[in-house]
């Protein structure tokens, strides 16, 4: 599966009457009412997730995978903690399938698409381990540059490789195609056929838009200017490669 360029929206054309068919494959058209509805479902991914997570949080103290110290606030997980509450990220990815399910359209709304062609996923998978090097190479020289302390704060320390292998599987599997499925096929899709209709280039609006908003519910997890970098660089590259 793979998410699809948000540009490319697949609308049913029907021949002689040169109109779509409203709702027969996507929405005709994003109105304000419309758009207002989706960021308010976009919110709710992110409450569902912080949800789930707190939920998957909970017994994980209980077990003494997660130690919380009051004191000084700093938190330690066990790699099996990180492994169990990354599955939380799959909240993100409710709101959108209701949404495209309750007004009768297909999940390919939502960018979801088989993988036709082999030479396009190892194009993905090559322009995605690229954009993964820049990402840590435009990190590290932030860091040595502001010097920008561990934001990890030493929390999160991997045991073996078999964790290793599992946390990237669960990054790309579970992380980077809800994220995706949510950002990129649901809202940016949706917000350039309302700026479509309003602007010039709405393409540019609604990347801008979405990657605020992107960055803004990520902006705890990380320092300011590397949350900053990161959005620029991941929504940049996501966008001008087909990316999984």
């Amino acid at each position: 599966m793979a998410i699809d360029d948000p540009d490319a929206f697949e609308i049913q054309e029907f021949a002689g009457i040169d109109i779509f068919e409203p709702g027969s494959i996507i929405e005709r058209y994003v109105d304000w009412n419309r758009l207002f509805h989706i960021l308010l479902l976009t919110g709710a991914a992110f409450g569902i997730t912080v949800g789930l997570t707190v939920i998957l949080m909970i017994p994980m103290i209980a077990a003494g995978f997660i130690i919380v110290d009051l004191v000084t606030g700093n938190i330690w997980l066990d790699p099996l903690a990180i492994i169990i509450t990354t599955f939380a990220e799959i909240g993100f990815v409710i709101p959108p399938i209701w949404y495209a399910r309750k007004n009768g359209y297909k999940l390919s709304t939502l960018g979801i698409k088989n993988m036709k062609s082999i030479k396009e996923g190892l194009l993905g998978i090559i322009i995605g381990g690229a954009m993964l090097v820049a990402n840590l190479l435009v990190t590290l020289f932030i860091g040595l540059v502001f010097d920008v302390p561990d934001s990890s704060g030493g929390f999160f320390v991997v045991g073996n490789l078999l964790e290793v292998a599992l946390w990237v599987i669960l990054m790309f599997g579970v992380v980077g195609f809800s994220e995706e499925l949510l950002f990129r096929g649901f809202l940016q899709r949706r917000m350039e056929m309302y700026f479509s209709q309003r602007k010039s280039n709405p393409g540019l609006y609604a990347l801008i838009i979405t990657s605020f908003i992107f960055a803004a519910i990520h902006f705890a997890r990380s320092h300011p200017r590397i949350s900053c970098a990161e959005t620029e660089l991941l929504d940049y590259g996501s966008n001008h490669g087909p990316w999984i």
